[in-house]
């Protein structure tokens, strides 16, 4: 993976995510309302077995009510993306102004391993915590 600065070409992405960061935040107190609304997961229903992305939901609502350590219990991956959305989301507009690095990545085969193994271990610790 290489880096170079942030242009100001960049900023409208930077923008789109600030933007949805912002809305994340704001529609926060809405969140556990329409987490109801939310059909069971068809996986977990059927063979008992938690998808990848099961407990997703639960980790959202834990890190809306500052419970960032029972988010993480329920869905290290998932409370991680989120926390790095939100957080990179509203930062990146600030981080394109200042020309910060930006990494260049170019898939390679390790990389396409090392994040498929590292979606395989999150899900084998959802199998083994029965979220």
């Amino acid at each position: 993976m290489s880096w170079r600065p942030a242009r100001l070409d960049d900023m409208p992405l930077a923008g789109v995510w600030a933007l949805a960061a912002a809305s994340a935040v704001a529609l926060t107190p809405l969140l556990r309302a329409w987490s109801g609304l939310l059909p069971p997961c068809p996986l977990h229903v059927l063979t008992s077995l938690p998808c990848p992305t099961c407990g997703a939901t639960r980790a959202a609502l834990r890190l809306a009510d500052g419970q960032a350590i029972e988010a993480l219990a329920i869905n290290p991956l998932a409370t991680i993306g989120l926390g790095m959305g939100v957080v990179g989301g509203l930062l990146s507009p600030a981080w394109v102004a200042l020309s910060g690095p930006i990494p260049i990545v170019t898939p390679r085969r390790a990389a396409r391993i090392a994040v498929i193994a590292v979606l395989a271990l999150n899900w084998v610790y959802l199998v083994i915590r029965r979220v």
